[in-house]
């Protein structure tokens, strides 16, 4: 935040200036340390900048976060200095919001801040996983394998997702290209048809009737029908901000038998990985088991995780609480428990997480096995319903004419 001020200074008398601090405290505090004496001290307003106003434009992207990772890592394990390595990834960063990030994190390193206290300063870049990451290898000073192993996790995350969207877009692009040319070919070719076969007496078939009349009916009423799929979408957004609905939706979601398992190995290969990575770096089992949380999204899944975290810190299991939530598989269960018993909980969350993302991997596949054949079929029925709804009426009047 910008701050203007009003200071005086027994060498130069009456000053202004403005400065950036994260409230007025803060920015009265920054005016003492360069010997001057507050006199007033206000908020500067300032135009929004084009990142302010479309922030999703100049995000920090994964793959920027895994290349600023992995390349980090390599200077550093080669013997080179922080400094350094951030001024190269700051110089030949594309990204406009990195290289403002990293130009802070660099004058933060300047004025004595640790790396982890200075890429805690940028949530919206460095998430607390991230940080957290850091500050463990800045303790233990293996910061290099901790950036390592922090890209190798963005790096599949990427991955899954990429793979989620790849394997979807085919059947979607398929379905929605061959409603737009029902649309085109209703709104377009239909009508002069219809108009000569009127002119030639014959009657109309049925199935044309309804088609036309569908038409008419989407023509006439598309303003209602686009009000009323915004409110609908509207009403769904704001029903998922009340907690109680959100959790039956994910509930209910988690329980579906092709995207359940779907989600929970999603849901549940985030989690254990982040745990083995985390536990692998140092980082206590408690505080491991708050970041790994904080990752999940499906809100069943989450109080579940929750209500283990707990059980841990009042001197219990994790498993006493899992064990109660029918959300989560059995599986996944008996393999915390067996963790918790060998005192292997960290080879048992990599095992575990190795094999829930080949699940979520074949579960993927499956959905795709499901949806490709489903668009088919959509597509047939779309055909089959163009065809009968514009040739039966050209067959039907070369019966009239004969």
């Amino acid at each position: 935040m910008h701050f203007r001020y009003l200071a005086y200074t027994v060498d130069h008398g009456v000053v202004r200036g403005r400065l950036e601090a994260g409230d007025e405290s803060d920015a009265r505090s920054e005016i003492v340390s360069r010997g001057y004496k507050p006199l007033r001290v206000w908020p500067a307003w300032k135009l929004p900048s084009v990142d302010d106003l479309f922030p999703s434009l100049f995000q920090v992207r994964a793959g920027e976060l895994i290349r600023f990772s992995k390349v980090l890592a390599t200077i550093l394990s080669s013997g080179g200095s922080l400094a350094k390595a951030l001024a190269l990834l700051e110089a030949e960063s594309r990204n406009r919001t990195m290289r403002r990030t990293l130009a802070s994190v660099r004058a933060s390193l300047d004025e004595g801040a640790s790396f982890s206290e200075a890429l805690a300063q940028h949530p919206g870049v460095f998430d607390a996983l991230f940080v957290s990451v850091v500050e463990v290898g800045e303790y233990t000073g293996h910061l290099a394998p901790a950036l390592g192993q922090m890209a190798e996790m963005l790096e599949r995350g990427r991955q899954a997702r990429q793979k989620a969207i790849h394997t979807m877009m085919y059947p979607l692009a398929i379905v929605g290209l061959s409603v737009v040319t029902l649309g085109v070919l209703m709104a377009v070719a239909l009508p002069p048809l219809l108009t000569v076969f009127d002119q030639m007496g014959a009657e109309t078939p049925a199935l044309t009737r309804a088609a036309v009349s569908m038409v008419g009916g989407l023509d006439r009423s598309y303003p209602f029908i686009i009000v009323a799929v915004g409110f609908a979408t509207g009403l769904a957004l704001a029903a998922r901000r009340f907690r109680r609905t959100r959790m039956w939706l994910d509930r209910a979601l988690a329980r579906v038998p092709v995207l359940g398992p779907l989600v929970l190995a999603g849901e549940l290969s985030r989690f254990c990985r982040t745990m083995a990575m985390l536990m692998e770096a140092g980082v206590p089992l408690a505080t491991a088991l708050n970041l790994g949380i904080s990752g999940s999204k499906n809100l069943a899944v989450r109080e579940a995780l929750i209500e283990a975290e707990e059980s841990l810190l009042s001197g219990h299991g994790l498993t006493d609480a899992l064990v109660r939530c029918p959300v989560l598989p059995r599986m996944f269960v008996e393999l915390v428990r067996i963790g918790e018993e060998t005192n292997s909980l960290q080879r048992t969350m990599d095992d575990a997480a190795e094999s829930y993302e080949k699940d979520f991997e074949r579960s993927i596949d499956t959905f795709v096995g499901i949806l490709e054949p489903a668009s088919t079929l959509a597509v047939g029925l779309i055909v089959g319903f163009i065809a009968f709804s514009m040739f039966v009426p050209i067959y039907s009047s070369l019966s009239a004419l004969d």
